[in-house]
């Protein structure tokens, strides 16, 4: 077993997540030379290429991607273990990386990110769109935190429930149906724009399961008294509420958005919430992480500052 300086495995753990020598060095604080040196200590110790260059970066061969987990966690446990301090937001230096999608980047991220820059300079976040790699990355640690509607999850993850947000219906001002919800019941398929996250999907707003993970890809459902038939071809399909919404201001179209995106559109575009009867399709919001990082000062520091930009902490 080679002898290896966890320094080294710090420059292993910055490059596997960044795939760029510059910016891994600039994220460590050292020269490129000094991380190009590091690297080739490294590939010396292990006997594999461990990155080789490509147009779009660094990639790791598949040893790498064999190794790269074990090394995570083990610097993970260390670091916990060495961690009895609590976390110095105005004095840390720290970048955490959250994966969530476009509802918690318009109603959340700014005022984190603005937030953060005033009790905590020196500390940054990515954010990751969410894609199929999201437990993986949950458990090689190159995922700090998730946000969405998650529902059941692997019993190594944490789940949070943030909220629960209702699902209402939208239309421009001037659209007949904004004064009158009772018409949304003769709508046609053809007058709705349909959310869909990464496919069209036909039908009741559904959760799909990633090695039991449970997570809303669909904020469509049909309407009370309206064809539940619902074929894909003949709606509008988008992928993200805002653009639903966006699209909803500039045509004759209705959709169902989450409540709290459809009230800012309210107040910046010209479409109308449509109160429609028996209208209570909620959603859970989420947080979730892995359980090996819940004593992870920096992380307890991080979700409390989501909950707090949230408007969680004073809630009743």
């Amino acid at each position: 077993m080679p002898k290896i300086d966890l320094n080294l495995l710090r420059v292993f753990e910055t490059l596997y997540e960044m795939r760029s020598v510059t910016r891994a060095a600039e994220r460590l604080g050292l020269t490129q030379s000094a991380v190009s040196h590091a690297l080739g200590r490294l590939r010396d110790a292990i006997g594999d290429p461990l990155f080789v260059r490509h147009p779009g970066g660094l990639q790791p061969t598949a040893r790498t991607i064999d190794i790269a987990p074990g090394i995570r966690n083990g610097l993970e446990q260390l670091r916990g273990a060495l961690s009895s301090m609590p976390f110095e937001p105005a004095t840390a230096v720290r970048r955490f990386r959250i994966n969530t999608g476009v509802y918690f980047s318009d109603l959340l991220i700014p005022a984190l990110v603005a937030h953060l820059r005033e009790v905590a300079p020196n500390v940054s976040i990515a954010i990751d769109a969410p894609g199929p790699d999201l437990l993986p990355s949950l458990d090689n640690g190159t995922t700090d935190l998730a946000l969405g509607a998650f529902g059941k999850a692997p019993p190594r993850l944490v789940r949070q429930l943030l909220f629960r947000e209702e699902l209402v219906w939208i239309a421009r001002k001037d659209n007949p149906l904004a004064g009158d919800p009772e018409l949304l019941s003769t709508l046609p398929n053809s007058g709705r724009v349909n959310v869909a996250v990464g496919r069209p999907f036909p039908g009741h707003g559904a959760y799909s399961w990633e090695n039991g993970l449970e997570r809303l890809v669909v904020a469509s459902l049909p309407v009370d008294g309206a064809d539940h038939s619902l074929d894909a071809e003949e709606a509008t399909s988008v992928h993200d509420a805002l653009t639903a919404i966006a699209t909803v201001a500039a045509t004759d179209l209705v959709a169902l958005v989450p409540r709290r995106l459809a009230l800012k559109g309210v107040l910046t575009r010209d479409i109308a919430i449509v109160e429609a009867p028996a209208q209570a399709n909620e959603i859970e919001m989420a947080m979730l992480w892995h359980s090996r990082l819940t004593d992870d000062h920096g992380l307890r520091w991080l979700r409390e500052q989501i909950i707090h930009c949230l408007g969680l902490d004073s809630a009743a």
